[in-house]
Order: structure tokens, then sequence, then C-alpha cells
């Protein structure tokens, strides 16, 4: 037992020196390390983030590094996502897009808050059928946007990439189901004579396709500045690792 103890604490400073660094935000939304984005599509990105997290305080981050040195992608993942403290602390609100280049791999770390939204298998989608084709073709500007775009859109619950194909319906109606609706017919017909409510249907801003732009009812505003980056957001490994 002794001789295990020893073991250990000679091979402790060994351990954490193999562990790989993490970046400081500097406030930033999207760190490239490995410059594979365009000067264009991180400032695209960066505003699109900053826009997010002013309208629903959602605090998503995308870091890309060249290579894991050895590190393993989920440890490495989780206290890079503890140590900028994304999401506001009462409400656990913070996503993390991390990609390796040369590990071909990437990862989507959710926080507490967001883990009913962003699950484990819809992160898994986003990762396979978003990002890993488009870098697969060297794309790596059209995949992290797919993919930050994805995020926002699961976590809205409007991503629907992967939904099964509806199922044919028979035309043949029973005579009960036709009399029904004659009789739906009419009763709305009476109602509509009679001057009801002057209700009618309203549309809302927002995302363009499965995977569009954005659009936003507001107007413009202020997107602040990078010390609101991060708030304490708790996180416990939820999300999904895929490589391409």
């Amino acid at each position: 037992m002794t001789f295990r103890i020893l073991f250990i604490l000679l091979f402790i400073p060994f351990l954490s020196f193999a562990q790989r660094s993490i970046p400081e935000h500097g406030g930033m939304w999207v760190h490239d390390e490995a410059n594979v984005l365009s000067a264009q599509t991180k400032a695209e990105l960066e505003t699109i983030l900053k826009a997010e997290r002013d309208s629903t305080s959602n605090q998503i981050a995308v870091l890309i590094i060249p290579s894991l040195e050895g590190d393993a992608l989920e440890d490495y993942s989780l206290r890079v996502a503890e140590k900028w403290k994304l999401g506001q602390k009462d409400k656990d609100n913070g996503v993390l897009l991390i990609i390796s280049i040369n590990d071909k791999l990437v990862r989507i770390e959710t926080g507490y808050g967001l883990e009913g939204a962003l699950t484990d298998a819809l992160s898994s989608r986003i990762n396979r059928n978003e990002i890993a084709p488009r870098f697969r073709q060297g794309d790596f500007d059209g995949g992290v946007k797919a993919g930050v775009l994805a995020i926002m859109q699961a976590i809205k619950g409007e991503y629907k990439n992967d939904a099964p194909p509806p199922r044919k319906k028979s035309r043949k109606n029973s005579p009960l189901i036709t009399l029904l609706i004659i009789v739906a017919i009419i009763i709305l017909a009476s109602r509509r004579r009679g001057g009801g409510g002057g209700g009618g249907w309203s549309s809302r801003g927002g995302w363009i396709g499965p995977i569009g732009g954005f659009g936003s009812g507001s107007g413009s505003g202020s997107w602040g500045s990078g010390s609101d980056f991060g708030g304490g957001g708790g996180f416990g490994g939820g999300g999904s690792s895929d490589s391409w």
C-alpha cells in the first residue's frame, strides 16, 4: 500500500503536465487556435453569438484547437467549460462547441440548464449531420457555422433534422367521418355569421429553413462587451463527442 501511494505521488506532476492547457477566453466567443476559419466567418459568428446571449441569455462559445495533445476530449471540454464559466449561474445555460482538427474530433458540451432541450441525441445529430459532412470536404467555415446555428435551433426546439418520414394516410373516409366534417363546417359557418372574435394567425420572427439564418423582431440593439462573458454556469458532462 505504501509503495502504491509513493508511486502515485511521484507521477502526479507528470499527469498534470500531460493535460492540455486551457486558453483564456479574453471576452471572445470564437477561439480558433488552429487558424482554420476565415476572418469573415469569425466576425460573423462573434456577432451571432453575442446577439444570442443578449436575446436569450444563453452563452455559446466555440473553441478550435490543433490537437488534444493526448488529452481526452470529454475531460478537456469539461475543464474548458468550467474555467470559462459559460452560462448564467442561476440558469446553467452555457454550451461549448469544441473541435480538435488533427484528432478529427468534435464535441458539444452542454450546461445543466440546457440538457432538456439540447439533448445528447440532438447534439450527436448536429455533429453527424451538420458539422462532420462539411469538415470532410474541408469546409470548416461552413461546418462551424452550421453547427452553431443548429445548436441555437435545438435550444429553441426548432431543429428537426433526422425526423422520420410521415406515414401515408389512406384517402378512404368512412361515412361517419364525412358526416362529422360536414357538421363541423356548418358550425364554423354559423359562428362566423354570428360575428365571433377577431382573432387570426400571427407570425413571429425566427429561423429560416433548417439551417438558414436567424431573424429578430426586436430591431437593433447593443450586444454588450466581452466583460459579460461567463457567469458561473454549471456543467455535468452532458453532450456528445463524434468524429469526422
